[in-house]
């Protein structure tokens, strides 16, 4: 896994009474429907039940600040989110307008929502670097899980 971790996947906050959407795009599906299900085997490692996790599927990345706010509007018991997307390098610069709207977008729907949004989507030179990092042996599925059981837990303490 990721070995830049501050801890091992064995020593992960339980995530218990908690519900998680993971929102993925659907380009590049072949390298995130892995990484989707890896996070989903992770989160049940860590105590939660299939039906406290949801899996939408959105045409792109683009859109994912959108089903975030769609999402955190209409299901006030969804208390936090992963967002899964591939953005590759072209040569125009709309990838670099991709990742900024995605990246405002998620940082305004978080702020507004009060609830964290894991944000695990990459811009890649190419597809063999994003095959590098999702997949079957996905460093993000993991370095999200990492990343919400402990913002989760830390939000536990803070507002308790």
């Amino acid at each position: 896994m990721s070995e830049l971790l501050p801890k091992e996947s064995k020593d992960f906050n339980k995530i218990v009474n908690k519900r998680i959407a993971i929102i993925s795009s659907m380009w590049h599906k072949h390298l995130l429907l892995p990484c989707v299900n890896l996070t989903t085997k992770e989160l049940l490692k860590l105590g939660m039940e299939q039906q406290q996790i949801i899996t939408h599927w959105i045409p792109g990345s683009m859109e994912i600040p959108f089903a975030a706010n769609t999402i955190f509007s209409h299901h006030n018991n969804i208390d936090a989110i992963i967002a899964f997307g591939i953005v590759l390098k072209g040569i125009t610069s709309h990838d670099q307008q991709v990742m900024q709207n995605v990246t405002d977008g998620i940082r305004q729907v978080s702020l507004e929502h009060q609830k964290p949004i894991i944000n695990e989507v990459i811009a890649f030179n190419n597809i063999n670097d994003a095959a590098k990092r999702f997949g079957d042996s996905s460093i993000k599925a993991i370095e999200a899980v990492f990343a919400v059981s402990e913002i989760l837990h830390w939000q536990d303490q803070v507002t308790q």
